[in-house]
């Protein structure tokens, strides 16, 4: 009896670690759109949904918003082209929806906010910061993408100047986006042409400075904004350099980073990392890893391992989060090019999950090998739901597309390739299920998803495009 009740408890326990939560959705009407412009992000305000899609090459502001009303059907569509205007951002603050742009002109470069009325479209716009040029170089301008009380900050990088360190300045702004305060900063690392900097406010309203830059390999270094004197906190590792990163705070307002660090003789990811970093950003948790064998084989051929190390080439950092219970998860894919019959196509051989415990230590690593390759990169890539209980992960199964008979019934109807869904273990065994979707008939288009979540935020339901092999034809999915 005793033997039966354990048997029985590991088949709930198998049965509950591989079953999918099931995706439903809620479609849009459909509308026409455009293959040069790709889904951006998608906003709910005042029960309607605003989809904003951006022009791919651009050299000016040029997007599209479709509003939806709370039924799904749509109600408007903007077309927005603003010559001469640089697109920074478009954000949601205060309940308002603020697309922000720049433009340079000879002495200047200017600041500008416009505010968006779902019915009338942009209603208003106006100036608000401008930072003189100096010797033809402008001012780069970066948006919080969240608030803290009632402000809201804004990052210029101050014009490049060969040879000096590089200088920035904070912008405070209230709900009317009226500057409030500024603070100059000199940074201690040189100035260089191109730079990559991202803007973080905690929830208790910590204002953080990510940089990267290159010397020898990625550097990474932190920043705590808001007054004139700051100090420099360096990512760091014992005996490696970091390869790539991601982070977010966590339930317990910590900023917690992690990522791939690289080999000594190749820029490639080796193993991996997480930091944790208080309030104060002192680092109070860290560990390292290396790369699993079952990894490391599962794609990489011994010849390969021996030619060129155990390193994983041309994979990427495209996801890191929590679930329900705390749990971290890191996960990179893979992507690259193939020639197939002669047509360079886009290619992913698959993707590599990391599982880190609530306290930041290691359960375990998977690898999952997946047949990803088509002409077009905007199907390629995993996606995943808001706020999950269980880690899973979807992604279009485009393996389907060489089939002669056509996609399985078993997909659902109207899709163009199928999806699938990765669900995980205990121990990080993976298991690929199929999801049934049915999408609506439109004429004779079937559709796929775009591998995006596009809510910006961590709480709503989560929001999809489908969109049809051309381009031209999209729905909104909304999780119900």
């Amino acid at each position: 009896m005793f033997l039966r009740i354990i048997i029985l408890f590991f088949l709930y326990s198998a049965i509950s670690f591989f079953s999918a939560q099931e995706l439903k959705l809620n479609f849009s009407e459909n509308i026409a759109t455009n293959s040069d412009y790709k889904p951006s992000i998608c906003f709910f305000q005042n029960n309607y949904y605003i989809l904003v899609q951006e022009k791919i090459k651009s050299s000016s502001c040029d997007i599209k918003i479709n509003t939806f009303n709370k039924s799904l059907k749509s109600s408007n569509q903007f077309d927005v082209k603003i010559d001469g205007h640089t697109y920074l951002s478009i954000n949601q603050l205060f309940n308002k929806i603020v697309l922000f742009t720049s433009t340079k002109k000879n002495n200047s470069t200017d600041l500008y906010a416009h505010f968006f009325d779902v019915k009338n479209g942009f209603v208003k716009s106006k100036m608000i910061f401008s930072e003189p040029n100096i010797s033809g170089y402008s001012t780069n301008y970066i948006v919080s993408d969240t608030t803290y009380e009632d402000e809201f900050f804004v990052l210029a990088e101050l014009p490049f100047q060969s040879g000096q360190n590089e200088d920035i300045k904070l912008l405070f702004y209230d709900q009317s986006c009226k500057l409030t305060n500024q603070v100059y900063n000199k940074l201690e690392v040189p100035f260089e042409s191109k730079r990559d900097n991202k803007l973080l406010i905690s929830p208790i309203g910590k204002i953080i400075l990510i940089k990267t830059f290159w010397k020898k390999g990625n550097n990474f270094y932190l920043y705590s904004l808001g007054s004139k004197t700051i100090s420099q906190i360096e990512i760091k590792l014992n005996q490696r350099k970091i390869a790539a990163i991601d982070y977010f705070f966590n339930d317990k307002n910590e900023l917690v980073i992690a990522g791939f660090f690289t080999s000594i003789a190749r820029y490639n990811f080796e193993g991996y990392f997480i930091h944790k970093y208080d309030s104060d950003l002192s680092l109070f948790h860290k560990n390292q890893y290396y790369l699993g064998k079952n990894i490391i084989e599962e794609f990489k051929s011994s010849k390969s391992i021996k030619e060129s190390g155990a390193g994983l080439d041309r994979f990427r950092v495209s996801d890191f989060t929590n679930d329900a219970k705390g749990s971290y998860y890191l996960m990179a894919e893979h992507l690259g090019r193939k020639k197939i019959k002669d047509v360079n196509q886009w290619n992913s051989k698959g993707v590599v999950v990391i599982k880190f415990n609530k306290n930041g230590n290691y359960v375990w690593g998977c690898p999952v090998p997946l047949k990803q390759t088509n002409e077009q990169i905007k199907f390629l890539g995993s996606f995943r739901l808001n706020k999950f209980n269980n880690v899973q992960y979807f992604y279009n199964s485009l393996e389907n597309l060489n089939l002669r008979k056509g996609i399985p019934n078993e997909y659902g109807s109207n899709n163009y390739c199928g999806t699938k869904v990765l669900t995980f273990s205990s121990v990080g065994l993976v298991e690929e299920n199929i999801l049934k979707i049915d999408f609506p008939k439109i004429e004779s288009n079937t559709f796929a998803f775009y591998p995006k979540q596009l809510n910006p935020f961590l709480f709503g339901k989560s929001v999809f495009s489908l969109i049809n092999k051309e381009g031209n034809s999209l729905l909104l999915g909304v999780e119900k």
